[in-house]
C-alpha cells in the first residue's frame, strides 16, 4: 500500500507528487548513503565498517549494504556457488538486493537507530566454528602508546619508643606498537635502618598469534607457567598457549593468597626475598588475587601489624587437573637459561630447554607430559587426566628427574628421583558444594625441582626443608539458609626435618534481614620460621539504612584472638558519593596491652586513581598508612589518568571531545577528563566489551550519536573508541519556501561545530525541523524531489535549550 503525500495537507497541491515518502515507507527507512554501522550475525557481533546502502530496485525505500563476497567470508559466511553476486556494486559485490538473494532463508536489516546492519543466516551456511573464542580478524591491537601502573604505599609506626616506617614504589610500564608489547616490572622499596632499593624485575616483549590454536611469542625475561613442571624465572624466547583465547573445559585456577589482619595492617609478599607485592588491609580475613610473582609457586606472606607484630607465614598455590577440549593441544616451548635473582654468590645460569604439552583425546580424556634438560637438569614428564561425569576431574602424573650439585654442596654429585601428583576437582550440585579443589604430591628423596636445585647451588635455599609430600584443598559449600562454609590450605613434610609445615583457614558466614555474621578460624606452622600461629576471627555487621535514612552505612562489631592475645573493636563504616568514597571509624580493646586502641580509614575511587589512608592508635603507640595507586597513558592525544591499567588485559581508550566529565558505564569513579578522554581498563581479551557513555550526564549543548561501543583488544592493547559528539546549538527550525512551509521529508544539511561534519535533519509537520550540533549562524542548505534552497539563519541569544527560529528559503 502506497500513502498519498496529498493527503498530509502540507504542501499546494502542485507539489505533491515532488515529496519522496518512498524512503520512509518502511520500518527503518532511510535515504542511501554511506553509513557506518555495527555487524551483528544472528544475533552475535562479527564487524564495523562504513558501508555504502541503496536503495532496492524491487523494494523502494529499502536499503541493503553493499558487501564483497569476500567480506562475507571473513564474517564466517559461506555462499552457495551460484554465481549471484550482482555487477552493480565492485567486482564479487552485492548491492541493493541483500543477502536473501545470495542464501535462502537469509534475511538482512539496516537498524538506523542503534547504527546496526542485522543480518541472520541459517546455519547451514555459516562456517565451523573455530578454536579461537572470537575470530582473529576481529581483534584490536590497539593504538601506539606508553603505559605505566603506579602502586605507592608506606607506612610510619611508633610502638614503646621504637619507630618503624617503610616506603614502597611499584612500576608496571608497557609499551605498545602493532601489537609488541614491551613490558617492565620493577619496584623500588625502603624500611627503616636500609637504604632505598631498586629492583627490575622482568623485562620482556611479547606478540600474540592465531595460527596454531592462538599462543604468545615471548622474547627476554619472565617465568615458565607451571602447569606440566613447576614454574621457574628464565631469559629467552618461549612459545606458549593463551588460553584467554579459547574457551577451556574447566576454568582456570587463579592464584589466590589468604591471611588475617588483627589490626589496619601492612601486607607484604616476598619470593626468593625480594619484594614483590604490598597492600595495607583493614582488620579482619583478606584475599591477595593481583600478585605479580616472579613465578609461580611459594611466596612468603608477612603481615605487619598496627602494634608492630609481624606474622610470617609460607603459602602456595593450588592448581587444577590438566584437562583439555576433544582436540585442544595446550604447549610451552622455551629456550634460554636460567635467572638468577639476587646472585650474590655468582652462581652461574645454566642453558635450558624445555618443551611441555597436553593433548585432548576424544572421551574427555586429556594425556600430557614435558622433558627438559639443562646443564645441570633434566627431567621428564608423563601424565594423564580425565573426566568423570559422576566423579569429576581427576589427573595423575610421574615424573623423573636428574640433578648435578657443585662440589661445593652439602649434595654435591648427582642425585635422582621422582615425583608423583594427584589433582582433583568436582562440582557436586546436589550438595550445593559449588567448587571442591585437592592436590597431593609425593617426591622420593631424590628428586629436585629445577628451581630448588638452582636455590639450593646460590645457597639461597635449606637442604633440610626439601620438600617430601604436599597436599592441598580449597572447598565451598553453600549451606542454604544455614549460611556459606569454605576451607582452604595445604600441609607440607620434609625429608630432613621432623617438623610439617600447615596453613589452613575455615570460614563460615550467614546473612539475616537485619544483621550478618562471619567467623574465620585459622591455624598456621611454618618450619622455616619457626612459628605457629593460631587464630579465630568473629564479626556482625548490621545495617543502619533504615533508621538513619542511608543505605550503605552500616554497625560492625568484631574480636579476634590470636594465639593468647584477644582484640574487640566496634565501629561504623559505610560509603558515599555513589560508592567511591568508603569509610570506618572504631574503638577496640586488647588484653594485653590492658587498654583502649582505635583508627579510622578513607578509600577513593576517582576517574585518576585510587587513594587510601588509615590512622590507627593504642595505648603505647600509633600507627599511620597510606597508598595510591592509577594508571598513566601517553597516546596520540596527549597524556590521560585513570584507575590501574589491564597490562595483561585489555584497556579501551574513550575519545570524546565535547563530552569533558562525563561519567561511563563501567567501574565505580570513571569518567572523562576536562578535554573527553578517559582510559577504560579490566576488558577481557580475545573477548566482546562494550563499553559506553552516561548521556544523562552530557553538558547542554552536546549531543552522543552513539552511547555504546563493541571492541575486541588483543593481551595488553589499548584500543582507541572514538565516541561522536556533536556539540553546538539545538533549535527548532521553521522553513518557509515561496510563502509556504517547506515540504514533508526534505532534507536539510548545515556545516556543523563538532569537526565540521555536517548536520542533517528531516522536514516534519509545517515545514518544522529540528536540528542539534548547530552554529550559532549559517546557511541550511535544503532539498526535496529535484527542487533545491537555502537559508540563512542566525540563532536568538538566551533562548534556553532549545532555540526556535524562521527562516525563508531562497
Amino acid at each position: 500500500m502506497k500513502f498519498n503525500p496529498g493527503f498530509l495537507g502540507l504542501s499546494d497541491g502542485k507539489s505533491a507528487d515532488e515529496i519522496n515518502l518512498s524512503w520512509f515507507e518502511h520500518e527503518g527507512g532511510m535515504l542511501p548513503g554511506q553509513y557506518r554501522v555495527d555487524v551483528m550475525l544472528n544475533g552475535e557481533y562479527v564487524d564495523t565498517d562504513v558501508f555504502t546502502f541503496k536503495s532496492s530496485a524491487s523494494h523502494p525505500g529499502r536499503l541493503y549494504a553493499c558487501v564483497t563476497e569476500e567480506r562475507y567470508s571473513r564474517w564466517g559466511i559461506t555462499l552457495p556457488d551460484t554465481g549471484t553476486m550482482s555487477p552493480s556494486g565492485k567486482e564479487g559485490e552485492t548491492c541493493g538486493e541483500g543477502i536473501a538473494r545470495l542464501i535462502p532463508g537469509a534475511t538482512e536489516r539496516l537498524n538506523f537507530s542503534e547504527s546496526q546492519l542485522v543480518l541472520s543466516v541459517p546455519q547451514a551456511y555459516l562456517a565451523p566454528p573455530g578454536w579461537l573464542n572470537t575470530p582473529s580478524r576481529l581483534w584490536d591491537e590497539g593504538v601506539p602508546a606508553a603505559m605505566v601502573n603506579y602502586t605507592v604505599s608506606g607506612s610510619s609506626q611508633e610502638n614503646g619508643g621504637q619507630a618503624y616506617d617503610s616506603q614502597y614504589l611499584s612500576l608496571n610500564t608497557a609499551l605498545s606498537l602493532k601489537g609488541w608489547r614491551l613490558r617492565q616490572d620493577s619496584n623500588w622499596s625502603r624500611s627503616k635502618g636500609s637504604s632505598g632499593r631498586w629492583q627490575a624485575l622482568n623485562t620482556w616483549l611479547s606478540h600474540d598469534y592465531a595460527w596454531g590454536q592462538g599462543g604468545q611469542l615471548t622474547l627476554g625475561q619472565t617465568s615458565t607457567d607451571g602447569s606440566i613442571f613447576d614454574s621457574f624465572p628464565f631469559e629467552g624466547l618461549a612459545l606458549s598457549s593463551d588460553d584467554g583465547m579459547i574457551q577451556p573445559l574447566l576454568a582456570s585456577f587463579s592464584p589466590v593468597f589468604s591471611g588475617v589482619a588483627y589490626s589496619q595492617a601492612q601486607v607484604t609478599v616476598r619470593q626468593n626475598g625480594v619484594v614483590v607485592y604490598q597492600k595495607n588491609v583493614p582488620a579482619g580475613p583478606f584475599e591477595l588475587r593481583d600478585v605479580p610473582q616472579l613465578y609461580s609457586g611459594d611466596v612468603v606472606l608477612e603481615v605487619r601489624e598496627a602494634d608492630g607484630t609481624v606474622h610470617r607465614t609460607l603459602q602456595t598455590a593450588a592448581s587444577v587437573p590438566v584437562l583439555q577440549r576433544e582436540g585442544r593441544m595446550r604447549y610451552s616451548l622455551v629456550a634460554g637459561r636460567y635467572r638468577q635473582q639476587d646472585n650474590a654468590s655468582g652462581t652461574p645460569s645454566p642453558n635450558l630447554i624445555q618443551g611441555t604439552m597436553a593433548w585432548g583425546l576424544p572421551g574427555d580424556t586429556t594425556i600430557y607430559g614435558g622433558s627438559m634438560v639443562a646443564g645441570n637438569y633434566q627431567a621428564g614428564l608423563i601424565g594423564v587426566g580425565h573426566y568423570f561425569e559422576s566423579l569429576g576431574a581427576l589427573s595423575l602424573d610421574a615424573s623423573h628427574a636428574r640433578s648435578v650439585f657443585s662440589s661445593r654442596s652439602a649434595l654435591g654429585g648427582v642425585q635422582q628421583g621422582q615425583s608423583y601428583r594427584m589433582e582433583y576437582a568436582r562440582s557436586f550440585s546436589e550438595t550445593n558444594t559449588s567448587f571442591s579443589l585437592t592436590g597431593y604430591r609425593y617426591a622420593t628423596r631424590g628428586f629436585y625441582a629445577f628451581n630448588d636445585l638452582q636455590q639450593m647451588q646460590s645457597g639461597r635455599n635449606d637442604s633440610q626443608y626439601h620438600q617430601r609430600s604436599r597436599l592441598t584443598t580449597t572447598i565451598s559449600q553453600d549451606f542454604g539458609p544455614a549460611g556459606q562454609f569454605s576451607l582452604s590450605g595445604s600441609q607440607d613434610s620434609y625429608w630432613n626435618n621432623d617438623s610439617n609445615g600447615y596453613n589452613w583457614m575455615a570460614s563460615w558466614s550467614r546473612s539475616f534481614p537485619w544483621v550478618s555474621a562471619s567467623l574465620s578460624v585459622g591455624y598456621n606452622r611454618t618450619p622455616q620460621y619457626n612459628q605457629a600461629d593460631k587464630s579465630v576471627f568473629m564479626s556482625l555487621s548490621v545495617p543502619l539504612g533504615t533508621w538513619m535514612k542511608q543505605q550503605n552505612i552500616s554497625l560492625q562489631s568484631s574480636t579476634s584472638v590470636h594465639n593468647s592475645q584477644v582484640q574487640q573493636q566496634t565501629g561504623v563504616n559505610g560509603s558515599l558519593a555513589d560508592n567511591r568514597l568508603s569509610y570506618s571509624v572504631q574503638e577496640g580493646w586488647q588484653n594485653q596491652r590492658q587498654g583502649t586502641s582505635g583508627g579510622a580509614s578513607v578509600n577513593w575511587q576517582g576517574a585518576s586513581g585510587l587513594y587510601s589512608s588509615a590512622y590507627s592508635w593504642q595505648r603505647d603507640g600509633h600507627q599511620w598508612l597510606y597508598g595510591v595507586s592509577g594508571g598513566i597513558t601517553l597516546h596520540q592525544h596527549g597524556l590521560t589518568l585513570s584507575q590501574p591499567l589491564s597490562l595483561n588485559g585489555g584497556n579501551a581508550l574513550i575519545e570524546a571531545p565535547g563530552a569533558g566529565n562525563v561519567r561511563l558505564l563501567s567501574g565505580t569513579g570513571q569518567s572523562t577528563d576536562w578535554r573527553g578522554y578517559a582510559v577504560v581498563p579490566g576488558l577481557s581479551p580475545y573477548n566482546k566489551n562494550t563499553v559506553g557513555l552516561d548521556i544523562s550526564q552530557l553538558p547542554e549543548d552536546a549531543e552522543a550519536l552513539t552511547t555504546n561501543k563493541t571492541l575486541i583488544p588483543t593481551r595488553g592493547a589499548l584500543v582507541a573508541v572514538p565516541f561522536h559528539i556533536r556539540t553546538g546549538a539545538k533549535a527548532l527550525i521553521t522553513l518557509s519556501y515561496n510563502g509556504k512551509p517547506v515540504p514533508f521529508g526534505s532534507m536539510v544539511s548545515v556545516k556543523g561545530t563538532s569537526g565540521g561534519e555536517p548536520v542533517t535533519g528531516i522536514v516534519a509537520d509545517e515545514g518544522q525541523v529540528y536540528m542539534s550540533g548547530l552554529p550559532e549562524q549559517g546557511t541550511l542548505k535544503v532539498s526535496w524531489g529535484s527542487e533545491m534552497c537555502s537559508a540563512q539563519y542566525a540563532l536568538p541569544s538566551g533562548d534556553g535549550v532549545l532555540g526556535r527560529v524562521s527562516a525563508v528559503c531562497h
